[in-house]
């Protein structure tokens, strides 16, 4: 008997914790919902009302505009839906019930993972284009003259090397983006089973005390080796040329290698302390 990981019992133990946990997946999903439509409403009557009436295009062009705001409300319910990987031993009779679930302890791991990351990243573009589906069927109501366009995730990377402001960002840096948002998701994931209440706030603040700490020893450090202080170190960095088009590609596919590794690092941490605090639990 495969006492680790099986894929029938995996799926009654997801199943499980979907049905049980249903209202409030609702609620949250209701929650991000909402969020979305009022904002991009807001952001789309603003634009269409200063182009009708005003008759002039906001600097930044709309389609930019509403991508941009997606983009920070994905990172922002990514990193929050993550710090609740342990909901289900926030109290003694849930803390039981998920104990006593005929399972290995890699499968309710994994159960919770995939909820709060594969889970978390369909939910979001469902209420997405929803959300922007709405959006233009009010702005639309309101401004029946005018064309109202629907999101267009095309443009959210430009291809080439020439800039446009019809795009948001490089595929170069999207792609770091993406590894740094999985790398901050996995600390709030192992946030989340370091501490049980408020684990959201917790682990932003010690993300944010260490990012500090860090930022003020490197600056410190840069001050007492160079003669000149940020100014030597920058004319360091310049004679590196790192503004070579090879040399930027060089650094960020190592940085990318970076983040990765310690994401990996960090899924595993939080499932080393899930099982720890498991045990602790039964005692």
């Amino acid at each position: 008997m495969n006492n680790t990981f099986n894929i029938k019992r995996f799926g009654l133990v997801f199943r499980k914790d979907f049905m049980e946990n249903l209202k409030r997946y609702a609620l949250l999903f209701l929650t991000m919902f909402g969020i979305m439509v009022i904002v991009s409403i807001f952001v789309s009557w603003n634009y269409y009302h200063n182009l009708e009436v005003r008759g002039f295009h906001n600097s930044t062009p709309h389609n930019v505009g509403l991508l941009t705001f997606m983009s920070f409300a994905f990172v922002a319910g990514g990193l929050l839906f993550a710090s609740t990987i342990m909901t289900p031993m926030n109290s003694k009779l849930k803390r039981i019930s998920f104990l006593i679930t005929p399972s290995s302890n890699f499968e309710k791991f994994f159960s919770r993972w995939i909820i709060v990351t594969i889970g978390y990243v369909l939910s979001f573009f469902v209420a997405m284009w929803i959300a922007d589906a709405l959006r233009v069927a009010v702005i639309t109501a309101y401004y029946p003259d005018l064309e109202i366009k629907f999101l267009d995730l095309t443009k959210l990377i430009y291809p080439g090397d020439n800039y446009s402001p019809e795009y948001m960002i490089p595929k170069e840096f999207f792609t770091t983006f993406v590894f740094m948002y999985l790398l901050f998701q996995s600390l709030f994931l192992l946030g989340a089973t370091i501490w049980e209440k408020a684990s959201f706030v917790k682990t932003f603040v010690a993300i944010s005390v260490i990012i500090f700490a860090y930022i003020m020893v490197c600056r410190w450090a840069i001050l007492l080796s160079y003669e000149e202080g940020l100014n030597g170190f920058g004319n360091v960095l310049n004679s590196f040329s790192i503004n070579n088009e090879d040399t930027t590609k060089k650094i960020l596919m190592l940085l990318k290698t970076f983040l990765s590794v310690f994401t990996l690092t960090n899924w595993i941490l939080a499932f080393f302390r899930f099982r720890e605090s498991e045990i602790i639990k039964r005692f």
